[in-house]
């Protein structure tokens, strides 16, 4: 999804409307919908700003392309050198990612992968619905 498209979907998951987010972030009208059409790319700040009124984490808005594998490649390698997520060949040959607990910021990615697997486990057992978990990934840390 596009920055835009992403301000839309949670703007609408806090039932603002356009001038109501404009409001609460200091900006304008047009730019919220300018923003929302990809007219326009909102700066760092006017991002930081978005997410505070939206009460989610600024990383939820920006967009992740991943047009290919070859991309969705590249993300993990680099997840791998700076956190130390590798992959393993489990005992039936599939292949699962795991993190190595020697590289310096694996253990706050191991704890948010825990935090998401509980997450998954609950809303896989009907103890949470469809849109509080995208509420909690929207905050994750």
């Amino acid at each position: 999804m596009t920055t835009g498209e992403l301000i839309r979907k949670y703007r609408k998951m806090r039932g603002m409307t356009q001038a109501g987010l404009a409001a609460a972030c200091g900006l304008s009208d047009s730019a919220v919908r300018n923003y929302e059409l990809g007219n326009r790319t909102p700066s760092e700040a006017h991002l930081g700003a978005i997410a505070k009124a939206l009460g989610i984490a600024r990383e939820a808005l920006m967009e992740v392309r991943l047009d290919s594998a070859r991309e969705a490649l590249e993300y993990l390698f680099r997840i791998d050198e700076e956190l130390g997520l590798r992959p393993l060949r489990g005992e039936g040959g599939e292949i699962l990612l795991a993190v190595d607990g020697s590289a310096p910021k694996a253990p706050k990615l191991s704890a948010a992968l825990k935090s998401w697997a509980a997450q998954l486990d609950k809303l896989e057992a009907g103890e949470i619905g469809r849109e509080e978990y995208d509420e909690w990934r929207a905050g994750a840390v």
